[in-house]
């Protein structure tokens, strides 16, 4: 989409993105191995006691074989006694390779410990996940812990070891001890080692942050300078957005829906109000929580500036020393304006509703109190726009209207606000403490808990400068046997929903052959860029990263220096043809996305990880249920209630006939409702999931695990996977849908839970196996359910 209205990726996960990694493979099979147990040396126990239970059970599977002459007893019960629907002929050879051991350990462990008591037809969340329950606790710093977090841990811990390693020297891959390896090497840790010095930035304190204020004071004070139309607000908005705050309007650069090969401006409301949704202003304990918040710290810092910058804020006329109550509630008041003005979430999300181009003289005319011609003269540098996509013409018209009937002190103290918020995880103080605290009660956590410190500052440089961590990571944690693996499971699973396509008499014959004709052309991009930038070129990476100033000393304007230069670079980009070899996740990240204009999907490295998702040495069956259903996942959102929007050269256009539409809508339907329906309890009541907001994501897990299953049943019937030792109570196709539920194994605070059903258009993790695996007519089968169609189904 163009700009900012709506994030262009469908990401599989929302929120920070999660982390992974395997030896290089260049190294002996010996060594990767041993580097393989290394990293999971918490498992070392378990996979001992587990061989000493799986000796016997392979010397009897062995003598079962033997006596059956290599047959398998077709006829074998699971649990409930049921006869598996068409299980695959189980070879009774086993992998007992360190990996599959480990694989198979990990499956029993997360397994509940009574599974053969359970029908996992009534809850396979519980068969699949209550081991993993029982053996994981979020921790005080984590709002809620799962497999993908793991992984994404297990990454940053080899990012911490990176960054605190000397230079690496010449590796068979791609780096060097010599420049510009060494320059880049130097920058990243330069960056590390600032965040990591605590002792500074605390002798520092908010200094920098109040230097923000400064220069907002000069270019927004209390009261205006001009006789003139005061365009002072304009200027503050620009301010905001130069230094990456979010204001009271998003002015952004991207791919224009219908014109998918150029950049263009869009302008909408902001994702954030300061409450992490608008429902948020209508509870009492948190709004009063979050004023004491706002007071606090603005009255700390108030202190700390001593004069001038936030005198406006006193008590009265005078410099009290007291923060204005009536300001803050002004202020807060004002958000929720702005909150309620703004579209819903799955509304901004909608393509057919942000998309409304407009001239640059009808977008000015929707908001007097800002303007885009001056932001645009400002940022764009000559480039007039034929049109703008206003993702909302009704925020536009609302924020005016706020605007004029806020009094300057009350739209000052909420620029102040948002630079605070914004910028005080950048500095260590004790005046921004209470923002922490307030952050915390929102994710229930411990009100002054904080993650151990190198997490945070491995988050930090992995943001900052992206690629230089993935070059690092690439040759830490990467194999072509990998990236080869993660091609070759994309390839099988667009043929896969090419058959799905065929027969879906639901869709008209000629929508049928261009939805076919969309897919062949869908870009994969798996593990890294190798162009926009070069990951494996040094020379490249010193080039684009020349702009950017760091310093081991200067934490804070390290990051402000990485903000203006994003900044200023996405802006550069704007009526300029869109880069399509440019990626949005760097190669640590543990998520995945499908863009639509540009029609592609990407898989980070970090995604393509052992033990729990992705291993080319492991049966393909655990592969497929994991990681395939991922890229299933990814390659549906072309097809679901947003992506469905754009043909096959990624444009937003009416491809679909009105009687494809129409039986589309039918299908859907029963997801919204069946989705709707499930709820998650809380202290309030229960709470139901948004079906709405959480379609395009529901369509597309129950469209990748099915193309994942289909896909993996076609390599087995040309070779069949070997079984995992201790599984013999499964087929293999049951274990494909372990492997799928225990990618979703976690548990969550209930605080968090409810943001993310505010916000996040995913299904909280539950349901994403509860609910897939009701959609999967393959489960049903595998499993013997008595029910086998699905509850909704699409393909």
């Amino acid at each position: 989409m163009a700009g900012n209205n709506r994030d262009e990726r469908t990401p599989l996960l929302d929120g920070d993105a999660p982390t992974a990694g395997r030896a290089d493979s260049s190294e002996s099979t010996g060594t990767r191995i041993k580097r393989f147990l290394q990293r999971n040396g918490v498992y070392l126990i378990i996979i001992l006691l587990l061989l000493l239970v799986l000796i016997p059970l392979i010397i009897q599977s062995v003598r079962n074989s033997s006596e059956h002459h290599g047959s398998h007893d077709h006829n074998k019960k699971h649990h409930h006694d049921k006869e598996p629907s068409n299980p695959s002929t189980n070879n009774t050879e086993l992998c007992t390779s360190a990996a599959c051991v480990l694989a198979s350990a990990n499956i029993l462990r997360s397994l509940a410990p009574s599974y053969e008591k359970l029908d996992p037809c009534d809850d396979f969340r519980t068969y699949v996940c209550a081991g993993f329950d029982a053996s994981h606790e979020i921790r005080e710093d984590q709002a809620g812990v799962g497999n993908l977090q793991i992984m994404n841990e297990d990454n940053q811990l080899i990012l911490k070891h990176i960054l605190e390693s000397p230079a690496p020297k010449d590796t068979s891959l791609f780096w060097t001890a010599a420049n510009p390896d060494q320059e880049i090497f130097t920058k990243l840790q330069d960056g590390y080692n600032a965040c990591m010095n605590e002792t500074l930035l605390s002798h520092i304190g908010s200094k920098p942050l109040l230097d923000l204020l400064w220069q907002l004071d000069e270019i927004y004070p209390e009261k205006s300078k001009s006789s003139k139309k005061d365009e002072s607000l304009t200027k503050a908005v620009e301010y905001l957005m130069e230094i990456g705050v979010g204001g009271p309007v998003s002015v952004d650069v991207g791919a224009d829906d219908k014109d998918p090969d150029v950049n263009i401006v869009s302008v909408g409301a902001p994702w954030s109000f300061g409450l992490p949704s608008k429902q948020y202003f209508e509870r009492a304990e948190i709004v009063a929580s979050y004023k004491d918040t706002i007071g606090t710290v603005l009255e700390a810092l108030l202190k700390e500036a001593k004069s001038g910058v936030l005198s406006f804020m006193y008590e009265g006329d005078n410099e009290s020393g007291i923060l204005s109550k009536d300001l803050v509630d002004s202020l807060v008041a004002f958000e929720k304006s702005l909150a309620n003005a703004a579209p819903d979430p799955e509304d901004a999300a909608d393509v057919t509703k942000y998309y409304n181009p407009r001239t640059l003289k009808e977008t000015e005319a929707y908001n007097s109190e800002i303007s885009i011609t001056h932001i645009l003269d400002k940022f764009a540098h000559g480039y007039t726009p034929s049109k703008i996509i206003v993702g909302s013409p009704s925020y536009l018209k609302d924020l005016s209207k706020i605007l004029k009937s806020s009094s300057r002190k009350t739209i000052k103290t909420y620029l102040v606000w948002k630079v605070v918020q914004s910028w005080a995880g950048a500095v260590e103080d004790p005046a921004v403490q209470p923002l922490l605290r307030f952050r915390n009660k929102l994710q229930g956590k411990a009100p002054d808990v904080r993650q151990e410190r190198w997490r945070t500052c491995v988050s930090s440089v992995g943001n900052d400068l992206e690629w230089i961590m993935s070059r690092f990571f690439i040759e830490r944690a990467f194999s072509k046997e990998a990236k080869d693996l993660g091609d070759q499971i994309i390839l099988d699973i667009k043929d896969a929903f090419t058959i799905k396509l065929n027969e879906s008499e639901w869709m008209t014959e000629s929508v049928r052959q261009l939805a076919i004709e969309k897919v062949h052309l869908i870009r994969q991009k798996i593990g890294y860029p190798t162009r926009s930038p070069d990951i494996t070129n040094a020379g490249e990476l010193q080039q684009y990263y020349s702009n950017i100033s760091v310093s081991a000393t200067a934490y804070f304007e390290n990051k402000l220096s990485v903000v203006r230069h994003d900044v200023r670079e996405s802006w550069s980009r704007a009526g300029k043809p869109v880069d399509k070899d440019e990626w949005d996740m760097s190669a640590p990240t543990v998520n995945a996305y499908y863009n639509p204009p540009a029609n592609e999907i990407v898989f980070p490295a970090g995604i393509m990880q052992a033990p729990v998702f992705y291993d080319p040495s492991i049966p393909r069956y655990l592969s497929y249920g994991a990681f395939g259903a991922v890229a299933g996942h990814e390659l549906s959102h072309a097809f679901d209630s947003s992506g469905r929007n754009y043909d096959q050269n990624g444009n937003y256009t009416d491809w679909w006939d009105k009687p494809t539409i129409e039986a589309f809508k039918t299908k859907t339907d029963c997801f919204v409702e069946q989705y709707h329906n499930y709820t998650v309890p809380t202290k309030n009541g229960r709470l139901p999931i948004n079906g709405k907001l959480t379609l395009g994501e529901n369509i597309a897990d129950a469209g990748g695990l099915t193309a994942a299953y289909q896909s993996w049943k076609r390599r087995d019937d040309e070779k069949a996977d070997l079984m995992l030792p201790g599984l013999d109570h499964f087929t293999k196709e049951q274990i494909f849908f372990l492997a799928y539920g225990q990618t979703w194994c976690g548990k969550m605070r209930e605080e968090q839970i409810v943001q993310r059903i505010y916000t996040d258009p995913h299904s909280p993790d539950m349901f994403r196996i509860k609910g897939t695996t009701a959609n999967s007519r393959e489960f049903r089968e595998a499993f013997n359910c008595p029910v086998k169609a699905p509850t909704c189904e699409l393909w």
